[in-house]
Order: structure tokens, then C-alpha cells, then sequence
């Protein structure tokens, strides 16, 4: 939204360029989002452009990084969809085995199980941190 006065263009820019980082890394179609929907997903932003946490973030996912099959970008959809194949398949635009297979693949080089809340939690985060770093 926009700031009044001079000195509101650097809060009207910053919050512009927060919602149009979140809004790539969202996998519905379009990349739109209003700054009034980000609510805790900027913060989640701020402390993910931490010094610590994007170093961290990559190494969580690294095994990931060399596989074939986009696991980086597919474990993002999976964790956004909550944990919905089918919804993560059209999403993807793969077929729903893909995304069974890739998830199984995910758990496997990770060393994870993605039915333990912390577990996700990290790797949601850690997969949304280096898309956004990419982009």
C-alpha cells in the first residue's frame, strides 16, 4: 500500500517487494499477492534472509539439490498443499504417482519422516528459503 510523504516510498517499496518474494514462492498460478494477506509469512521472510538460517537452509536440503525430479520445488508444493498428493499433481502438472514417488524419494535422501510436525515445519521453510534465493 502506499505511504504517505517522501519518506513512506521506502516502506511502500519494501512491502511491495516482500509480497512479490512471497507471492513467487506460492505455487498457485499468478504472482500476485496483496500486502495486507502476508501477515506472518513476512515474518517467516524476514527470518528466513537471516545470515544463519539461508547457509542453514541450503545444507538442509542439499541432497535434494543433485536428484533429478525438481525434489527442492516439489517438497515446497507438498508441504503448501499439506501434504496433498493429488492437489501437489496438479499444481506440478505431473502425474499423482510422480509426486508419491518424488516424496518417497524426499524422505529417503533426507533421512526424514514428513509426518513429524518439526521436521516439516524446517524443510517447509528451508525449501520456500532456497526457491526464493533462486528466484
Amino acid at each position: 500500500r502506499p505511504h504517505p510523504r517522501p519518506e513512506g516510498l521506502a516502506a511502500t517499496v519494501a512491502e511491495a517487494l516482500d509480497a512479490a518474494r512471497l507471492a513467487a514462492t506460492r505455487p498457485e498460478t499468478g504472482h500476485f499477492l496483496h500486502v495486507d494477506q502476508l501477515g506472518m509469512a513476512q515474518l517467516l521472510l524476514e527470518w528466513t534472509r537471516t545470515d544463519t538460517f539461508e547457509p542453514a537452509a541450503r545444507a538442509l536440503v542439499a541432497p535434494l539439490r543433485d536428484a533429478p525430479g525438481e525434489l527442492v520445488r516439489t517438497l515446497a508444493a507438498y508441504l503448501d498443499a499439506e501434504s496433498s498428493i493429488a492437489e501437489t499433481a496438479t499444481v506440478l502438472g505431473v502425474h499423482r504417482n510422480t509426486v508419491a514417488a518424488r516424496i518417497a524419494r524426499i524422505e529417503q535422501l533426507l533421512g526424514v519422516d514428513l509426518s513429524r510436525p518439526d521436521e516439516r515445519l524446517a524443510l517447509h521453510l528451508a525449501s520456500r528459503a532456497v526457491i526464493l534465493s533462486e528466484e
